[in-house]
Order: structure tokens, then C-alpha cells, then sequence
């Protein structure tokens, strides 16, 4: 009603008049909208010293009670910023107004009730929860009520599930104080609580009806909880990069700090200009891609950067010791750390990552005493994201970065899995003190380079006899290789010597780098020596796989198999192994070794010439497909696959490299046997999934089938020329390796056609 209105003013204008030392006029209030995909979209508005609007928009939705929920910085901070809606400030403000128009409004009124929360994490715990639940209704709270959400992310977070609780979902409005809740906590719809010791483990998504915006209140903020804020800006510099990375070195190069006294607890003041200006940068950052993904479920999983390490940091320190954005940051470091063991993130991109978030850091050091590494190692290891990338139980997961705005893409929401050993190497680096003796995950090998060498060199002067003496146990002859098996340290471990054979078909340099790569990564064994002589790695437990295993529609078997051979081709190639496609550049070097020994060419096969000019018309048909080119395993055979309790790794790399997707496909089910098309079908499906998305089409199923089929005749042409010269290598069996070569050729006819349809 009108008359309502104008009490509704008279109550504004009260709060000037009653408030004049802490009250100011402020410009208008700039709308916003948070668009949470299609689940939600949430109006916004944003503006300095807005005390008056924002009471406005509360008493808008006309509610019949205001739950205001507050934690005790914002309490002490800003206890009196909702006065204005008491019915005392009303009534004072209606003196003027006929009698009976002044009661009839003032009875419109909403009851105003507060419950008051520890400031920090030390809120979101299941007591406090059960305490605003009994609460609501000790207050009678109602479906027409609205919960009033004003302090801190923590206390956000809180207010946020119970509202989702109450009645199965009450009117919620946020009013953020902090810095860091005003761009990273209301821009997602994460309510949590934390439980058991664990971070966020219990929680929901819902939306605010509003999110309404007083810049005015950073200036009260304790330089460490404007830090915090600061330091989810930084995570977005770094997986955003662009205008992000350059707003924030802008504002933390612009603005005066004193590192001396980081993190004391005095006020640090930014203009507010540049708060509004980074505000609107956050803002945009986590609502451009929540646009797509409203619960952080894939692309938005990416704002999780940093935080396993963060939250284990935070909780081992304990509730209210490190604010929550520069644990982050330091967890940031983690990761950059990790990426770059791995070979992920180069040794430059790195330092222009870390120099970033050390503007940061060089301002607020950690705190000492620091916590144990085992206390910081056992709560990562318990991340509430754990089992999105089906870890094992020495490796962990956090999103990984090639460089500042290049995310690295995974089938499991953007999340990489890696072994949990790197987290403890930075967190030694760090200065977390080692109180007792670390898993076997966190323990570096013990096997020197030396000894590694040694073992190759045994493998190759020594007859199978002295081996066996020596402890060496002879795994397989192998075609191109010597593989033994033995114990060094008490730690079992897998030595392969490589013949003239492997260099044949790669390059010397090129040898080994997937290997390393794959063992770093959790794709394959961790690998202790790589050099020109072999490669010296962890033994496996389990058991190699048979072409049988791959035609049973075994499902947990073929999505293990998937997501391991997924997880290759979207590993980064080093920089060494760029070049043709494998399968031409091994097929050309087979060739030219051919051509050197052309006397050996068994009977029953086409001559050289013939035989070169198959090669060049086989490679001009399937350039006109235009197959997908991946890092490729190269040799992706079901006994290069080892599976134990139900989970799987893969070895032998040294043919790995640039190369067709289609061809690791097709190569894992090649058999003499009856293939099983729904295995097929079931492998595809899994694999794209992985690499592609979870909503896989059975077009796109038939698409890639097609195209892996393109690649049998190739995989029996390559066998073909492979044991064509092999008589160089091992004379010994010319005869076996002349039959296998025709049985190629032959199937290689017969399969032709695949490919040139």
C-alpha cells in the first residue's frame, strides 16, 4: 500500500538520523544478476555505504519474522546495521503519521530476531546447525519467514543449509561482510558444514532469493580477512589468467602493504575503488562459468584449485588460524609444485605462477609453530572431493594447471590424480616438521641411479644363469627388450633392458619420456631410472591382461581399461617426443632397415618397392579421414595392461608419442577370436565419457567405432614389417618370424578394404 511505502521511507530516513556517526548516503546500489545455469538465477546488487537500500530490500519480500543470523565479528562490527527494522526505530520514525495508519503499518512489519554464531569455521559444525533448527521454531518461524544471512563466508555457509533445511527450503537472503564471501562464497550455491575433522563434507545447494552487496563493510576488515579475499582472487588469476591475473598484480602492486605486520590483525585499508573494481572481477570470473555449471560438478570444479591442500592446512592448524583464501594460495603452491614433478608445468611457467601468489604470501608468512606433515598428509588424503578420479590409495587429487589460464582437462571433472608423495616432498619444503615415520606413499625411493645402471649393465653381460644367481628374475623374453624383475632395499622392482630393436623404431632421446610421464602421473609404474641403457621402475602387483579379458563384457574391467588408456591420450606430450605420428615414423624406420637387408624378405610376400608403395597408399587413405591424433601409448595390447583388485595400470611406453586414437583403440581389442561387439561398444562409451563428457550420444558411440575400425589393417601392417625385420635382430627364429609375417600380410589383405571404403 502507499501508506505502507511511506512508512517504509520514514523508516530510511530513521536510520540516517538515528546513526549518524557510522551512517552515510551512499550511491545506488548497482544491480547484478547470478545466473546458476538453469537451476537458478539470483538477483545481485552491489554499492558502498548502502545501509538504507539494503534494508529496503529486505522489508520488500514482506516477510512475517527476520531470522538474522550474524557471526560475532559482524556482531561487534556492525550489531546496530539492522536497527532500522525494529519496530521501535518504526514507530519513532511514524511520529507524523495518522494514528491508525501508523499502527495498521507498523503491524506489517516484520518481528526481527537474531541468533549470534562463533566467527570462522568454528560455526559450521552439526551442534550449530541443530541449534538454528531449534531456534526457528522456539521463534515460530514460518514458510513466509526470511533467514537473513550477514557476516562471513563460514557463517554464510551455515545460515545457507539450514535455510535449505528449514521447511525444505526458506526465503534466504546473503549479506556478506567479508571480502572474500562478497565474491567467492555468494557467487556459488555450496552450503556446507564441517564434520568428523573434515572440511565441507556435509551440505547442500540452494539459492538466496537476493545477494545484497555493502562494499562499506571491507573497511572495518582485519588485514588478514581482506588477505583472504584477496587470495581466492589470485586462484583466479591463475586458472583464468588474462584480465584476472592482470587486475590483481594491478591491486597488490598498487597498494601499499606493510609485510612487517601481516597478518596481526590491523586494519589494511584498499580504496574503494579498487575493491569495487576486484569485486566486479571476482564476480565475473565464477558466474562465466557457473553459467554452465551451476553445482561445480565439471568446468566450475576448476575453482577448487588449490583448496585439498588448503583445507588439510586450514583444519591441521586448527579453526580461525589460517584465513581460508590464503590457505588457498599456499595450497596453490602445492599444486604448481606437483605439476611440475610431473612434467605438466614447465620450469618458467611455474615461477611466473609462484611469484604471483608470493605478492600475497611475502605478506602473510605461516604461522610457527607449523603442523606435523603426517597431521596435514592424513586430511588431504580424507578431501571430500576423494573418488571423483577413483584414486589409489598413494596418489591424490587436485585441479593441475600447464600454465597461468590453461587448466589441465580431465574426464573427472577437471580434477588429475597424482601421486600423494609430491604433496609431502613440497610440504618438506615448506618446513612442515616430519614428527615420525611417513607412508610408503610419501617415502622417496631408495634405489640410486647407480645401482639402476648397474642392474642394466648385468642384464647385459650376464647370462640368464648368472642373472638367476644374482637374484634376477627373468619376467619375459620379449621381442624387443630384456625384462627381470628382482628386490633392491626390500622394495621389488622391474628392470628393462633395451635391444638395438626399440631405437629401430624411436628415437634414442624420445625413449622412456612417456614411461616417465605415465609412472608420475598414476597412469603406469613410477619410474626410478630412465637412460639410454633402459628403464628401472616399481613392480606391480596383479597381472597382465589376455585378449580374452577384453571380449567378456567384464564392465568394471573395460571402464578400468578405458579410463587408463583416456587418462594417456590426454596427457601433455613432452616437448621431445614431437614429430609425425608414431605409427608412420615407426613404419618409415622399419623400412628404411628393410631396405638394407632386402635378401631376407621371406617368400610368399611382395617385394620392397610393392610393399613401399602399399605403405604410401594406406597413409594417403586415412589422412582423408582426418582420425583424431592423441598421445598415444603406441602399443596398446591387453599384455601391456595390468590389472589388480579390480584396478589397472599400463606399461611399456617406449613407443609412445603423437599417434591415432583409433589405433590404441582398435590394438587392445585386435584378436584371431570372435570379437564381442558389446564390449566394444561398452569400452567406446566409458572411454568417451572420460575423455569427452558423461553425456555420450550413440552417435557419437557409432562415429568412433567407425574410426577405430579404420585402423585394423594398419595395426596388421604394422606386425607385418616388425617381424619382416626382425630376422636382423634375432636370426635365430627367421623362420618363425617369416610365418608371422605372411599371417600379417594376410589378414592385412584381408581387412584392406576398412579402409579404403
Amino acid at each position: 500500500s502507499s501508506l505502507w511505502l511511506k512508512l517504509l521511507t520514514q523508516v530510511v530516513e530513521a536510520t540516517v538520523l538515528l546513526n549518524p556517526g557510522r551512517t552515510k548516503r551512499g550511491v545506488a546500489m548497482e544491480p547484478l544478476s547470478f545466473v546458476f545455469a538453469d537451476r537458478a538465477t539470483v538477483p545481485g546488487f552491489l554499492g558502498t555505504d548502502v545501509q538504507d537500500e539494503v534494508i529496503r530490500h529486505i522489508l520488500e519480500v514482506k516477510p512475517d519474522k527476520v531470522l538474522l543470523i550474524c557471526d560475532q565479528n559482524a556482531e561487534e562490527l556492525h550489531g546496530d546495521y539492522f536497527k532500522p527494522l525494529s519496530r521501535e526505530t518504526a514507530a519513532c520514525a511514524s511520529v507524523g503519521s495518522t494514528a491508525d495508519g501508523a499502527v495498521a503499518c507498523l503491524a506489517e512489519l516484520p518481528d526481527v530476531v537474531k541468533r549470534t554464531m562463533p566467527p570462522g569455521d568454528a560455526c559450521k559444525s552439526w551442534d550449530h546447525l541443530t541449534e538454528l533448527v531449534q531456534w526457528a521454531f522456539e521463534e515460530q518461524a514460518s514458510k513466509r519467514s526470511v533467514v537473513v544471512a550477514f557476516g562471513g563466508g563460514a557463517l554464510l555457509n551455515l545460515a545457507g543449509l539450514f535455510a535449505s533445511m528449514l521447511y525444505r527450503g526458506t526465503k534466504l537472503i546473503y549479506v556478506p561482510t567479508t571480502f572474500l564471501a562478497m565474491h567467492d562464497v555468494v557467487t556459488s550455491l555450496k552450503t556446507s558444514i564441517c564434520y568428523d575433522g573434515r572440511k565441507n563434507n556435509i551440505g547442500s545447494f540452494y539459492a538466496p532469493m537476493k545477494i545484497l552487496i555493502d562494499v562499506g563493510f571491507c573497511r572495518t576488515l582485519p588485514r588478514f580477512e581482506l588477505f583472504s579475499g584477496v587470495g581466492e582472487l589470485a586462484k583466479n588469476a591463475a586458472i583464468l589468467g588474462g584480465k584476472h591475473a592482470e587486475g590483481f598484480v594491478k591491486a597488490m602492486s598498487k597498494e601499499s602493504v606493510n609485510g612487517a605486520s601481516g597478518g596481526s590483525g590491523e586494519e589494511f585499508v584498499m580504496e574503494d575503488e579498487t575493491l569495487v573494481g576486484l569485486l566486479r572481477l571476482g564476480v565475473e570470473a565464477k558466474m562465466s562459468v557457473l553459467l554452465s555449471d551451476a553445482y561445480e560438478k565439471t568446468s566450475g570444479m576448476i575453482f577448487e584449485y588449490g583448496h585439498t591442500v588448503s583445507h588439510a592446512i586450514e583444519k591441521a592448524y586448527g579453526d580461525g588460524t589460517i584465513p581460508h583464501g590464503l590457505g588457498v594460495v599456499y595450497g596453490m603452491l602445492s599444486s604448481s609444485f606437483a605439476a611440475e614433478q610431473l612434467g605438466i608445468m614447465s620450469q618458467v611457467d611455474r615461477k611466473e605462477h609462484d611469484d604471483l601468489c608470493w605478492l600475497l604470501l611475502d605478506r602473510w608468512p605461516l604461522p610457527e609453530p607449523k603442523p606435523s606433515m603426517e597431521k596435514v598428509m592424513g586430511l588431504a588424503m580424507r578431501d571430500s572431493k576423494r573418488g571423483i578420479t577413483m584414486e589409489a590409495e598413494d596418489e591424490i587429487s587436485d585441479v593441475l594447471l600447464y600454465k597461468m589460464g590453461h587448466v589441465v582437462p580431465t574426464p573427472t571433472s577437471n580434477l588429475s590424480k597424482f601421486p600423494s608423495r609430491l604433496v609431502a616432498e613440497w610440504l618438506a619444503t615448506m618446513g612442515f616438521p616430519i614428527t615420525s615415520s611417513l607412508s610408503e606413499a610419501a617415502v622417496p625411493m631408495t634405489v640410486t641411479a647407480a645401482e639402476c645402471e648397474a642392474m642394466l649393465r648385468a642384464m647385459r653381460c650376464s647370462s640368464d644363469a648368472e642373472l638367476r644367481n644374482n637374484g634376477f628374475e627373468q619376467l619375459t623374453a620379449g621381442f624387443a627388450n630384456r625384462v627381470c624383475a628382482l628386490e633392491k632395499h626390500g622394495q621389488p622392482v622391474v628392470a628393462k633392458r633395451y635391444t638395438d630393436l626399440v631405437f629401430l623404431r624411436s628415437s634414442p632421446e624420445a625413449v622412456g619420456a612417456l614411461d616417465v610421464l605415465a609412472g608420475r602421473t598414476g597412469i603406469g609404474p613410477r619410474v626410478l631410472y630412465s637412460g639410454h641403457q633402459g628403464v628401472v621402475m616399481e613392480r606391480l602387483p596383479g597381472r597382465t591382461l589376455e585378449e580374452a579379458d577384453m571380449h567378456c563384457n567384464n564392465k568394471p574391467l573395460l571402464e578400468a581399461v578405458a579410463q587408463a588408456l583416456a587418462a594417456v591420450h590426454q596427457l601433455p606430450l613432452p616437448a621431445i617426443c614431437d614429430g609425425e605420428p608414431m605409427l608412420w615414423r615407426t613404419v618409415d624406420k622399419m623400412i628404411e632397415a628393410l631396405a638394407c637387408r632386402p635378401e631376407l624378405m621371406p617368400n610368399g610376400m611382395p617385394g620392397l618397392g610393392p610393399l613401399l608403395v602399399e605403405v604410401r597408399t594406406a597413409k594417403a587413405a586415412l589422412a582423408k579421414h582426418g582420425p583424431q591424433l592423441v598421445s598415444g601409448h603406441g602399443d596398446f595390447k591387453p599384455s601391456n595392461v595390468m590389472e589388480h583388485d579390480g584396478r589397472v595400470k599400463l606399461i611399456d611406453f617406449e613407443l609412445g608419442g603423437p599417434n591415432y586414437r583409433g589405433f590404441d583403440l582398435y590394438k587392445v581389442f585386435r584378436t584371431a577370436r570372435p570379437q564381442s561387439e558389446a564390449s566394444m561398444v561398452y569400452f567406446i562409451r566409458k572411454y568417451l565419457a572420460f575423455t569427452e563428457g558423461e553425456a555420450v550420444s550413440d552417435e557419437e558411440v557409432s562415429k568412433l567405432m567407425a574410426e577405430m575400425r579404420l585402423f585394423e589393417p594398419l595395426t596388421w601392417l604394422e606386425a607385418c614389417i616388425f617381424f619382416l625385420i626382425l630376422p636382423q635382430f634375432k636370426p635365430e627364429g627367421a623362420a618363425e618370424w617369416a610365418d608371422l609375417a605372411k599371417d600379417r600380410w594376410a589378414k592385412y589383405q584381408v581387412s584392406r578394404a576398412k579402409l579404403f571404403s
